[in-house]
């Protein structure tokens, strides 16, 4: 009956083992799954920034552009603001 017993128990502990190295073998398969598309994001962020390098150079320059054309822009109107078409073709009001 002893002999019995620990033959049981023997299989008992070898199939739980078994069970056991198929479960973690699972979950090493997840998470490598998990790890292969970390590094496919990790990937597209690197590639993306790269892509983006020029536009910080980009943000920049289009700063300045703009802000000269700014002045640019108060200069015409402060120029049109004072512009009597009448006066340009000889038709100026008399008061």
């Amino acid at each position: 009956m002893t002999l019995l017993l620990t033959i049981l128990s023997a299989l008992g502990l070898w199939a739980l083992l078994i069970i056991l190295i198929i479960g973690l073998f699972l979950i090493y398969k997840v998470l490598d799954s998990v790890r292969r598309s970390l590094e496919q994001i990790a990937m597209g962020v690197r590639a993306i920034d790269s892509e983006t390098k020029p536009f910080a150079e980009y943000g920049t320059r289009s700063q300045s552009l703009l802000t000269e054309a700014s002045a640019a822009f108060r200069r015409s109107a402060e120029a049109l603001s004072t512009f009597d078409p009448a006066a340009l073709i000889g038709r100026a009001e008399k008061n």
